[in-house]
């Protein structure tokens, strides 16, 4: 049974799937709900929320237009000429597990300077070596530096020719093992060793550099 029809499934009504609104029957169908929502519904639902609130969230999620300031940021980084410039003096950061760059093109916009981003997954090094490639094309203007080794490798070396006290450090762990898009949701989500490593890494990076903000992003699980 789809979420869908497990919201719908829930009133009175004929079982064909309408309802009596102001005296006349009509369809309960909400269409399509998009992909994005589905964890938040089903959150909401184990929380025990109302029909009600679950369907006008769905209607609100559907009709959720982005601005043209979010789309214009991914846009403007085929165009040098429309990249945002920054001060010499613009605030730094460290990016680990950097991938391609989406964290660092909000940075970019935001006024930060990203100076180092480490990327690299032995598990598929010629893809790897490609999505570092794309970051070093769309930021290398600004100083930014890939370095192509595992967090866990930097760690070990103890972060050599990385800046201490930057304003900023972010990571973006794997989440091939907890996304419920893969593993996870075939219920074999469990922490690996290199899951654990990395997880050590961040935390000696952070005691290491000592940034003055530290952010880090992840899959719900």
């Amino acid at each position: 049974m789809s979420v869908t029809q497990k919201i719908l499934k829930v009133g009175d009504g004929p079982t064909t799937g309408k309802e009596k609104v102001g005296g006349i029957w009509k369809g309960r169908s909400i269409g399509s709900i998009p992909c994005g929502a589905v964890t938040m519904i089903r959150s909401l639902q184990q929380q025990g929320a109302d029909r009600e609130d679950i369907i006008a969230f769905i209607k609100k999620a559907k009709t959720k237009n982005y601005s043209p300031k979010i789309l214009d940021v991914c846009k403007n980084f085929n165009n040098t000429n429309f990249k945002p410039t920054l001060p010499d003096d613009a605030p730094i950061a460290v990016v680990l597990f950097a991938g391609g760059g989406g964290i660092e093109a909000g940075m970019v916009e935001a006024g930060i300077r990203p100076v180092i981003a480490v990327e690299f997954d032995p598990t598929k090094p010629e893809l790897s070596r490609a999505i570092a490639l794309t970051h070093h094309c769309n930021f290398s203007e600004y100083g930014c530096r890939v370095v192509q080794l595992t967090v866990q490798e930097v760690a070990q070396s103890g972060f050599i020719g990385f800046p201490r006290y930057p304003d900023y450090l972010h990571a973006s762990p794997v989440c091939a093992n907890f996304s419920l898009a893969h593993t996870a949701k075939a219920g074999k989500g469990i922490e690996s060793a290199d899951d654990l490593t990395a997880a050590a890494s961040v935390a000696e990076a952070i005691r290491q550099l000592q940034p003055r903000v530290f952010t880090l992003e992840n899959v719900p699980r």
